[in-house]
C-alpha cells in the first residue's frame, strides 16, 4: 500500500488471504516450532516469525570464579530467568564446585519455569514471586525476610550481562549488599525487519501472539527494552502452548493469556 510515495504498513484485512476464517499468527523463531509453524500455514494462516536471540554464555573471570568457590560467603541466590540457571549451574560443573553448596543459601526464582528449572535440578526456591515485576519481587522478599534482616544479606545475582538489574538497585537502596555476577549473553540483529515485526504487534495487525518457550520472555525483553508487555500486546490475543509458558505470561503480567488450542486453527 502506497501512501504519498511512501510505504505504508499494511491493513489487517490486507496480511490475511481472501478466506475470512483465516488468521495472522507471530511468534519467536525457534527449531521446535517448525511443527507448529507448518500446521498454521497449512490452514492458510500467515505466521511472523521475529528472529531467534543470539545467547552465548559469558566466560568467568578469576574473580567471578573465586565468587562462586565460596558461596557459603553469600546469603541468598537470585535466579531471574531460567538462562541464568543453566549457565549458573554449567559454571558450577565447569568449576568442579558442587551444587550441594547452594543447601546452604536461601534462593529467589522470578517464577514458576525457573523454580521448575532449579527443582529439576534439586535446587528448592524459597521465594517464587507472583509475577516477576521488580516492585514485586521486592515485596516478596521484604515480606519473606523482615526489613531489618534484608539490610544484612549479602546477595550473588547471576544475571544476562545487558545492563544492571533494576532489582540490583532497589535492593542496594535498602542497603543490601548485591554482587551481580553477568553469566551469559544476548545479542539480537536491529534490523528492519524486526522494526517491521514490532511494529505490527504494536498496531493489532497480528490477531494472536504464541509463546512456545520459557526462554520467549527473555527475548520479549531484548526485543521490547522499554515498552510495557500490556502496552505491546493490548490490541492482540496472547496464547501459550504449555501450562509452562501460560504461568510464564502470567506472572510477566500478561493477564489475558489462554492456552493455543490447534483445534481451533483458522478460526477468528
Amino acid at each position: 500500500m502506497q501512501i504519498s510515495g511512501k510505504t505504508a504498513l499494511p491493513l489487517k484485512s490486507e496480511l490475511m488471504s481472501d478466506a475470512a476464517n483465516e488468521k495472522t499468527y507471530a511468534l519467536f523463531d525457534n527449531p521446535a516450532n517448525r511443527k507448529l509453524v507448518a500446521e498454521l500455514e497449512n490452514t492458510g494462516a500467515r505466521v511472523f516469525k521475529f528472529p531467534p536471540i543470539d545467547i552465548e554464555k559469558i566466560v568467568l573471570d578469576e574473580k567471578s570464579v573465586e565468587n562462586l568457590r565460596h558461596l557459603a560467603d553469600f546469603d541468598w541466590l537470585i535466579f531471574p530467568d531460567i538462562l541464568a540457571v543453566d549457565y549458573f549451574l554449567e559454571a558450577l560443573e565447569k568449576n568442579e564446585i558442587d551444587s550441594f553448596e547452594m543447601d546452604f543459601l536461601r534462593v529467589c526464582a522470578f517464577g514458576e519455569a525457573v523454580s521448575d528449572r532449579l527443582r529439576f535440578a534439586a535446587i528448592h526456591a524459597d521465594i517464587i514471586p507472583a509475577s516477576v515485576e521488580i516492585d514485586v519481587v521486592f515485596a516478596a522478599m521484604l515480606d519473606y525476610i523482615g526489613g531489618e534482616g534484608l539490610k544484612e544479606l549479602k546477595i550473588l545475582f547471576p544475571k544476562e550481562s545487558f545492563n544492571e538489574n533494576p532489582l540490583t538497585k532497589k535492593l542496594q537502596a535498602f542497603g543490601v549488599e548485591v554482587l551481580e555476577l553477568p553469566i551469559y549473553k544476548v545479542q539480537i540483529e536491529k534490523n528492519l525487519e524486526i522494526t517491521k515485526l514490532k511494529t505490527l504487534l504494536e498496531a493489532g495487525a497480528i490477531d494472536e501472539f504464541i509463546f512456545t518457550a520459557p526462554t520467549d520472555f527473555v527475548a520479549l525483553k531484548q526485543y521490547f527494552e522499554t515498552e510495557k508487555v500490556n502496552d505491546i500486546f493490548k490490541e492482540v490475543k496472547v496464547s501459550a502452548a504449555d501450562a509452562v509458558n501460560f504461568q510464564a505470561a502470567r506472572e510477566h503480567k500478561l493477564e489475558t493469556v489462554s492456552l493455543f488450542h490447534p483445534g481451533k486453527l483458522g478460526r477468528v
